[in-house]
């Protein structure tokens, strides 16, 4: 009664954010049913929702919410690997992730990790970007290619391990692309990339 009481008091002082409330108002169910083999997408103005509070407001829930659809396409990815593949988030510049006080793409991480019943080992050590690319926005595809190029780098841990590299959303494919080549070049035995939602 007392908790019901505090969130109306505090909706009216510090309401929820349109996007806030299409996600608060969803359940995995309904991420699973809207999923295609490429993941959610991103023109249905729900998963818009869901990747701006991920993205930009570090919604918890919003990762939570959708972890069972994103769980569900992973492990098939690992269902014919053997070993322990790696599970590893797409890093952001250390003064990006300042600035946004958080890593969408690792919030995600730690959501899908009790779905995967100890399948994967989850890393964040393995994949690096040093360099502070532009963002990429309202790039073109050629511009977006060529904005992260080498802009990732991955340590010799990721050698003879099959890696699973995971995004919030991906447009041309280029950021993962690039974290797969800097995977590769680790030496790397196979790198399969996905992203939560595709636009």
């Amino acid at each position: 009664m007392l908790r019901a009481i505090l969130g109306t008091f505090l909706n009216i002082v510090v309401p929820e954010r349109p996007g806030e409330q299409i996600v608060l108002s969803s359940t995995p169910h309904e991420w699973l049913t809207m999923q295609t083999p490429d993941g959610l997408p991103y023109h249905d103005p729900r998963t818009s929702a869901l990747v701006w509070e991920l993205k930009y407001f570090g919604n918890i829930y919003a990762a939570e919410v959708a972890a069972p659809a994103l769980a569900e396409r992973v492990l098939g990815y690992i269902s014919e690997e053997i070993g322990t593949p790696l599970l590893i988030p797409i890093p952001l510049h250390h003064t990006r992730q300042r600035g946004r006080g958080h890593n969408q793409s690792e919030t995600l991480c730690h959501a899908l990790l009790p779905h995967l019943n100890g399948a994967l080992e989850y890393r964040t050590d393995i994949l690096s970007r040093p360099i502070n690319t532009p963002h990429q926005q309202g790039l073109g595809r050629k511009e977006r290619l060529k904005n992260v190029q080498k802009s990732m780098r991955a340590t010799s841990a990721a050698k003879d391990r099959v890696c699973i590299v995971v995004d919030d959303v991906t447009t041309t494919g280029a950021t993962l692309r690039e974290a797969a080549r800097a995977l590769t070049e680790a030496g790397a035995r196979r790198v399969h990339t996905l992203a939560l939602a595709y636009s």
